[in-house]
């Protein structure tokens, strides 16, 4: 049993992403057209502020006070450039990149708004690892003592966080384990923590979730948190 832990430890924070070659190129297409439409939008705004100062000085010049329907619409097609996707586009990228039954669950959306980008690619890389953490979750929660609410947020640049003790009680630590995962992940002392006690009373549940990849980065009675490794490229 020791050494399926051991063998388990290899595999927290490194989800198999079958797809990730094909998503960074959609990633590259995405950030050029990107690049383009920005430029343009920037072009348009600055033709129509041309206009519209155009339009203010044909007012100013007239002396009569009367500001026509042109201003109007022109302050209107303003608005309508001056406008931004909220999004960034990322909407027609998932909708290319990930599996027909994800087109509805937009689980980019639990990252902060400068890391969507990357945890869309992330997920969309590796759609089998991302149902099976999701499935482990299920049945973590038929499992475990505490209550888990139903909510599964997926978020990128999560920090170390230790959830053993409250699914598994104050346990001991597996001492072999606990140094394997403290050599290969040095700077994720909690983790480390969390992989020894769950080894310790092996934890099925908790296991099946870290051989995805994933590990858990928030649990509260809402739901679970959890935590995209980072990209293998720079963003």
């Amino acid at each position: 049993m020791r050494d399926s832990w051991l063998e388990l430890v290899d595999s927290v924070l490194r989800p198999a992403r079958p797809y990730l070659e094909r998503c960074v190129r959609e990633r590259e297409q995405h950030l050029a057209a990107r690049r383009s439409a920005g430029d343009e939008r920037r072009r348009a705004v600055a033709a129509c502020e041309a206009r519209i100062e155009a339009a203010r000085a044909d007012v100013f010049s007239a002396k009569d006070g009367v500001v026509g329907a042109r201003m109007t619409t022109l302050e209107r097609e303003w608005r309508l450039l001056s406008r931004t996707d909220p999004d960034a586009g990322l909407m027609d990228l998932w909708a290319r990149i990930a599996p027909p039954a994800w087109i509805d669950r937009k689980l980019w959306r639990g990252s902060e708004a400068a890391a969507r980008l990357d945890a869309a690619i992330a997920l969309a890389a590796d759609p089998d690892g991302v149902d099976a953490a999701e499935a482990a979750i299920a049945v973590l929660r038929k499992t475990s003592a505490t209550p888990i609410g139903p909510r599964i947020r997926w978020r990128m640049l999560t920090s170390d966080f230790e959830c053993t003790t409250t699914l598994l009680g104050d346990q001991p630590l597996d001492p072999r384990v606990h140094d394997h995962a403290l050599s290969r992940l040095p700077e994720r002392p909690a983790l480390a923590r969390d992989l020894a006690r769950a080894a310790f009373v092996d934890a099925r549940a908790l296991g099946q979730l870290w051989r995805t990849g994933y590990v858990l980065s928030a649990l509260d009675a809402s739901g679970v948190t959890i935590e995209i490794p980072p990209l293998p490229i720079e963003s």
